[in-house]
């Protein structure tokens, strides 16, 4: 344990230990596969399913669930079984655990890679679904396939202690000088993680659900007919979001919100949960203004 987390101060350490004591995984088995999931917050308060980034573990969305456990929904948040290779099973399977949980209707809240899964999520089961936020997204881009696979070659052939430095570094980018103590320790459990969990079927199963995802074909009518609400919070300075995947992305969500933060998408992603929070209770007890364009609630 102390080589991954000897940079962290001890008061953040502990915070995310004593996570990890009061959050012990469920299990249940569907369609033949173990699901891990964490339970959290209130039993009976509003459910609300939190998808998990590429790291596919349920704690690695500790922060948001520490946050969010606060206000009182009831939380479910899986991990992503290392043998599903496409979002469209992950999506059933996650399904089934709502059903098992009895959980008839849900809010769903997906970042980054999380984000991916969250729509196709709506696609396949929009029924469950009443409220959907989506952070730092885009809609798929299928020019991204050949540059993924190519990717994947490497991984198939690569030495295995190569494969987990190019996820860690994808999954953290470079650190600044002085990190700050929350970063240091996304950074450290992002590592252990690696280290500990990751096997080359689950390394390379990351990368062909995104494939998958890049292969989806929405289409601007699929959710005409659902009678929920959508919530789209991206980086005013994301380099990977240009002006037409983020068009694309709010047409594929009519009426949806829009609420632009500053900094670029990295930074944002791994340090803002406490805006995120903010932003997104406003949009859940219907306080945002709505504006041509969905909504953006940007500071100018």
């Amino acid at each position: 344990m102390d080589k991954y987390y000897r940079k962290v101060p001890q008061d953040m350490l502990e915070q995310f230990m004593r996570f990890r004591r009061e959050h012990p995984l469920k299990h249940c088995e569907i369609n033949g596969l173990t699901w891990d999931y964490i339970i959290s917050g209130e039993p009976s308060g509003q459910p609300l399913l939190l998808m998990p980034g590429g790291l596919s573990t349920a704690e690695s969305a500790w922060r948001m669930i520490t946050l969010l456990e606060e206000r009182k929904y009831h939380l479910v948040c899986p991990s992503y079984p290392a043998r599903i290779d496409t979002m469209e099973a992950l999506a059933d399977g996650i399904a089934g655990i709502l059903a098992q949980e009895g959980i008839q209707t849900t809010y769903v809240v997906g970042g980054a890679y999380g984000s991916m899964l969250a729509q196709v999520f709506i696609h396949h089961h929009p029924g469950l679904v009443t409220r959907l936020v989506l952070t730092h997204a885009y809609p798929p881009v299928p020019s991204r396939i050949n540059s993924l696979g190519s990717t994947l070659r490497v991984l198939r052939l690569a030495p295995f202690f190569m494969v987990k430095n190019m996820l860690r570094t994808q999954m953290t980018g470079k650190l600044p000088a002085n990190p700050s103590p929350e970063l240091l320790l996304i950074a450290a459990h992002i590592h252990e993680t690696l280290d500990t969990r990751l096997t080359r079927q689950a390394a390379l199963n990351i990368y062909l659900r995104m494939m998958d995802f890049d292969s989806q074909e929405f289409t601007f009518t699929d959710l005409e007919g659902w009678q929920g609400k959508t919530l789209i919070i991206l980086a005013q300075d994301d380099p990977t979001t240009s002006e037409e995947l983020r068009n694309t992305l709010l047409a594929l969500y009519p009426g949806a919100t829009l609420h632009l933060l500053k900094g670029d998408s990295k930074a944002t992603a791994l340090l803002e949960s406490g805006e995120y929070i903010k932003v997104m209770q406003a949009f859940f007890e219907g306080t945002t203004k709505p504006t041509a364009q969905g909504v953006d609630n940007s500071e100018k």
